[in-house]
């Protein structure tokens, strides 16, 4: 059995497998996709989750700790997950800046 080939211009790209099973996640509809202001949204949604995800692993292993239970982070790793939530939540404000700075240079 043979594979489907790449389309070119001698084979139609319905002969063509497709480039990728996965597809990106996104929590954005597909017409909503190629707009900056959704995509600043989505992006802002993920940030806020992902730090979110941080500190309440890094304030369970410092609660773990205090309690004498085992933690799920050692501190060296809680700290990294606590600058790695600072250092995201700047590079949404840095974001933010950059669509005000434009917002603002519109007027």
């Amino acid at each position: 059995m043979s594979r489907p080939t790449r389309p070119t211009p001698q084979t139609p790209s319905s002969a063509a497998e497709p480039e990728a099973i996965h597809q990106a996640f996104s929590w954005l509809l597909l017409d909503h996709r190629t707009d900056p202001n959704a995509e600043f949204v989505a992006l802002t949604k993920d940030v806020c989750l992902g730090v979110q995800t941080c500190i309440d692993l890094a304030h369970f292993s410092t609660m773990d700790r205090e309690s004498d239970t085992t933690p799920v982070l050692n501190i060296a790793d809680t700290e990294r997950l606590l600058r790695l939530g600072s250092t995201s939540l700047q590079m949404l404000a840095d974001a933010a800046s950059g669509r005000i700075d434009q917002l603002q240079s519109r007027d």
